[in-house]
């Protein structure tokens, strides 16, 4: 929760917090943590951690021993509260398509008269980790990363790069601003303005980031050459997945590719404690699957309640997101400037 904690704290400001829960006497077995934004065209309810800020795996979290009863608990609530607040769309990216949540959100549709659209988005990837290093190089010796990961641990090995695992609250600056530094470096060498860019960013990350390095949910890789830090990886740990939320490295050095060593770095810090698995999360570059990750498919969901205005809206935006597709896939470009000022 620290992460949506600090979400709501930096980027709420202009929305209102709203709630969704079950529970089976004092006891809480369910919750969809959601906020209310307003658009020109109507509200919507959106998950909590949805935006720039690439929340991944979002959606509604319940006890498995009341699933049933609090799903439907939950549908009751967010029902009621849709008419009540006049809510246009509810619009949830970032959703697992292996959750549990999306067939109760289609239940859900079809038992109210919701219209309800599923747009696939970029994946996250997942590598499943063996018991050793080694282990793991025996997984790919017929991948062409194999070479590469026995190059990245043989320049690690040698000393000729320093690898440092930042695990503590105290940590916090050092991280940071190598975070930021090379991240920036990196985004900005390929024209690209990085997150970093958005004020609200690096206070968020700043706030959430020493809350979990205090509980140990949190870390930073860094690998450094003569002792300058030239790849950094900020990694987020779950129960027995790492996840790598953010990276960098400075291209100066990118000869010794700092970007692979940062992420040889941290699979070995993974391994060596106990994780069984490695996610890459969301986006789709090619490296991710280069070292082995397996494509997880995330989603957008977004239902529409059965009013006139609110069905209107939802068929405007479905011709929307149509010529977008087609503006994608178009090369002529007198069309894409033509579609290009309907988009905008």
């Amino acid at each position: 929760m620290d992460w949506l904690s600090a979400w709501w704290r930096h980027f709420g400001a202009s929305h209102q917090l709203q709630i969704v829960a079950a529970a089976e006497g004092d006891q809480l077995v369910g919750m969809v943590p959601c906020y209310e934004h307003e658009t020109r065209l109507g509200k919507q309810l959106r998950l909590l951690g949805s935006g720039s800020v690439c929340s991944d795996y979002l959606g509604g979290t319940v006890n498995p021993a009341y699933a049933d009863e609090a799903y439907s608990s939950m549908n009751a609530c967010m029902r009621e509260f849709v008419q009540r607040r006049e809510i246009e769309a509810l619009h949830f990216e970032g959703v697992s398509h292996a959750s549990s949540w999306t067939p109760q959100l289609k239940a859900f549709a079809n038992e109210t008269g919701y219209s309800i659209r599923v747009q696939p988005m970029v994946n996250c990837w997942s590598l499943s980790l063996p018991g050793s290093w080694s282990e793991l190089q025996q997984s790919q010796r017929t991948r062409s990363v194999y070479r590469k990961a026995k190059k990245c641990f043989g320049r690690i090995q040698s000393g000729e790069i320093k690898v440092r695992q930042l695990t503590h609250k105290s940590d916090l600056e050092e991280g940071m601003q190598q975070l930021v530094r090379l991240h920036q470096a990196r985004r900005e060498s390929i024209g690209d303005h990085g997150c970093f860019y958005d004020p609200r960013f690096e206070p968020f990350l700043r706030d959430s980031i020493g809350s979990m390095l205090a509980e140990g949910a949190a870390c930073f890789t860094i690998c450094e050459k003569n002792g300058i830090a030239i790849g950094v990886g900020l990694l987020l740990l779950g129960t027995d997945t790492v996840f790598m939320y953010q990276s960098g490295f400075d291209p100066v050095y990118s000869e010794l590719e700092p970007g692979h060593l940062t992420i040889a770095g941290s699979l070995q810090f993974a391994i060596n404690q106990g994780f069984t698995s490695y996610d890459f999360l969301r986006g789709d570059e090619s490296y991710k699957s280069y070292w082995g990750a397996k494509p997880q498919p995330l989603q957008r969901i977004i239902l529409a309640p059965p009013t006139l205005k609110a069905q209107t809206l939802e068929v405007v935006y479905r011709n929307l997101s149509w010529l977008r597709s087609c503006y994608d896939d178009l090369s002529g470009s007198g069309i894409k400037k033509a579609l290009g000022e309907i988009r905008n």
